[in-house]
This record gives C-alpha cells, structure tokens and sequence, in this order.
C-alpha cells in the first residue's frame, strides 16, 4: 500500500510538472503599451543627455566656488631703460635708479565682498541646467506620441490580418462547394475562378499587411533600442477613463520648463543688479628684485606690500538697466509662449474628447450593421450553393461584412489610441 502511494504521488507530482512546464513553452511573450513608453523613456539616446548636463553643472560649480579662494599669480620681469629718475645737485653725487632692473614677485588677491555676486552665479548655473534638463524631459515626453502611433498600428494591421484569415477560410470552404456544383455543371466554372481570384488578392494584401507591420515594428525597435520580434503578442488596452480627470493639466513637462526659464530670468535681474555694487578684495605682494620699493638701492633685494582695494563702476551708462528690461522681456516671451502651449493643449484635449465619443457610437452602429451583414452573406451564400446569384454577387455580400467588421475592430483601435493620447496630452504619468 505504501509503495502505492509513492508511486501515485510521484506520477501526480510528474503530471503536474509537465503541464506548467508545457504552459510555460507555449506561453507567448506580451508587450504592453506602458512597458514599451518606459524602455523609450530609459533607452533612448537622448536621454543620457540629462546625466552628461548635470555632469557638466557640476563642473561649473566647482569652478564658480574657486572665486571664494585666494588668488595667487607670479609675475617677473628684466627690463633696460634709457633713462632714470636721479638728482643732480652741484658737486654732489645723487644716487639714482639702476638702468637694468629686475624683479620676481607673488601676487595674492582674496575676495573680501562683492555684493554675494558670485553666491548669485552659482544658483543661476544650477537654474540653468535646470532648464537644459527639463529640456530633455519634454523631448523625451514628445516620443510617447510616436510610440502610441507604432503600437496601435501594429494592433490595426493585425485585426486587418485576422480578418482577412477568416475571410479565406470562408472563401476557401464555399470554393470547395463551387468546385464539385462546377463539377457536376450546376455552376459555370467563372464562378470558380472567381473565387480563386479572390482568394489570391486575399493572399496579396495580406503580405502588404506584413510588409507594414514589420516596418511599424522596426520604429518601434528603433525607439525602444532592442530589437523586437514581429510574432510579439501586444496587449490590448482597455478603454479606461477614470484616470483622466484625476490629472491636472499642468502634469505635462513643458509646464516645469516654462517655470524654470521664468526663474532662470528672474536670477538673471538679480544678478545684473548685484554686478552694480562695489567689490572688495584684500591684496599682498612679495618679492625679489632690483632695485625692491626703494628705487634708488642699486642691488637685489627683498620687499613686500599688504593692502584693500575698491572697485566701482560708479556710472555705466544705463547698461545695467537695459540689461534688466532685456530679461524681463524674455520672461514676458516666455509667459507668451506657456499660453500659447495652453490653448493647444486645450484644442487637442478637446478633438480627442470629441473622437473619443465619436468612436463610442460609432461601435455600437457597426455592432447592429454586423448583425444584419451577417445575415446577407448567410442568404447569399445559400443561393450561390443553389446557383440563384453568381459568386461575385456573394462576394459582394461577404466584402460587405468583413468590411462592417473592419470597420468595428478600426473604430475599437482608434477608441484606444484617443484615450491613450488624450492620457498623453493632459500629462498621466507613467505606471511604475
């Protein structure tokens, strides 16, 4: 009994085994629209531009901080001079300056104030690679349109397919009848070649179908940067709207670059404001030469000199002033340009909303003309088995309702891409 029992477990766990083994073999790979938004956003080349920018920031930061450290210059120089300052009195020798002299001297300068100028230059190179990065952002966001077009192509082409597969089966199977009905000279054999024609322009717009979902698939491989196989399985999206209303329209990445080119002009004022006040700095010197500070010691020596200097460009002709209505006419620019950018945003929000309502009645209409399509091909079928109407008049009948089906699966797809760009235009993030 015991050895029964092992064996049953040992078959049972076996059998078990094998069929998630199986299911795992012919479990076909997905791609979702949310997965392929995301591999764009992380694998695109453009989006290591925004690590080298703040590489680059940093970079000019360190160099900015340095005007906090002290200044140090060396500085040296021979010279020959034709003439000399001396004094002559009568009959007595003046000493006077040697006409070659040299000198080899360290300068230190020290930053003392200057209006916190350069405290200013630092937060305006962090504002403006702000800016550069935001930059980024927004070009990167502009590929999720292109991404959501290769998606819902590919979904379109591959409903055309599908169809198109029915199509010939129908055709094939009632081709089936024609021949024996020709065979037994109940049918005139046109209504076989007829059938057969169509069966090869089936076959033709079929593989112009793959033609353009493998060219559809090679942008979205080209975006993605990976290489994606054509029998992919794309899922399909449901048309959710709850998550739409929740965000609001300042969601988009062009909003934070507005932002950040205001403020960016708004440092920059305060920076032409603060190169108008005074700068302070502390000074030294030190050095070796002939003469030194005393000009008229005819060999080498020693000398230093400590001190504080002012500068201020007391008047500069309005430079300053015009320099700050210059940024603030940029600023008004820019404000222009976000309106500008709002009413679009608006406009399209508004077109997808009304393709969105569009495409919900459109379907349930294709719904009742499939029904009826349906029940003409079904007639049409029986009279073409009974030779009362040719098989071009079924084939009428039957293009009729692949087209009606068509028709349904195209307004479908398009009911999923309005919702998606309308997500996309107001700004719904990503999914994490």
């Amino acid at each position: 009994m015991r050895t029964y029992f092992l064996k049953y477990r040992s078959l049972t766990f076996l059998i078990v085994f094998l069929f998630f083994t199986q299911k795992g073999w012919t479990q076909q790979v997905e791609l979702s629209l949310e997965q392929c938004q995301k591999e764009v956003q992380q694998n695109y080349p453009i989006a290591k531009a925004k690590q080298l920018l703040e590489q680059s920031s940093s970079i000019n930061l360190e160099n900015l901080k340095t005007g906090y450290l002290p200044q140090l210059f060396a500085n040296g120089k021979v010279t020959y001079q034709s003439d000399v300052t001396g004094i002559s009195l009568p009959g007595i020798e003046a000493p006077k300056a040697p006409k070659d002299q040299y000198s080899l001297n360290v300068d230190v300068e020290q930053l003392i104030y200057n209006g916190g100028r350069i405290k200013s230059q630092m937060k305006l190179e962090k504002m403006a690679s702000a800016v550069a990065v935001q930059n980024i952002e927004v070009q990167m966001y502009q590929l999720r349109e292109k991404v959501n077009a290769a998606y819902f192509s590919i979904l379109l082409i591959r409903k055309n397919r599908n169809l198109l597969h029915e199509k010939y089966k129908t055709i094939q199977a009632r081709l089936d009848l024609v021949r024996s009905a020709v065979a037994n000279g109940s049918l005139l054999s046109a209504n076989q070649k007829i059938l057969e024609s169509e069966l090869l322009l089936i076959d033709q717009q079929n593989e112009e179908l793959k033609a353009a979902e493998s060219s559809a698939f090679g942008v979205l491989s080209q975006l993605m940067g990976r290489e994606l196989k054509t029998d992919l399985v794309l899922e399909e999206l449901p048309v959710d709207e709850t998550e739409i209303n929740k965000v609001s329209l300042r969601s988009r990445p062009e909003y934070q670059w507005y932002d950040n080119q205001k403020l960016l002009l708004d440092e920059q004022i305060n920076l032409t404001q603060k190169n108008r006040l005074p700068s302070i700095k502390g000074f030294g010197q030190m050095g070796y030469g002939k003469p030194g500070y005393n000009q008229l010691n005819d060999s080498f020596d020693t000398y230093y000199m400590i001190g504080a200097k002012l500068s201020w460009n007391i008047f500069d002709w309005k430079t300053s002033r015009r320099k700050q209505k210059n940024y603030s006419l940029q600023k008004d620019l820019v404000t222009t340009q976000e309106l500008s950018f709002v009413r679009s945003q608006n406009i399209e929000l508004e077109q997808e909303a009304n393709n969105i309502n569009k495409f919900k009645l459109l379907l349930v209409k294709d719904d009742a003309i499939i029904e009826l399509q349906e029940d003409i091909s079904k007639s049409s079928a029986s009279q073409l088995d009974h030779g009362v109407i040719t098989s071009s008049d079924y084939l009428d009948d039957l293009n009729k309702e692949i087209q009606a089906k068509l028709n349904r699966d195209y307004h479908l797809v398009q009911l999923q891409q309005s919702v998606a760009e309308y997500k996309r235009i107001k700004g719904l993030a990503l999914k994490k």
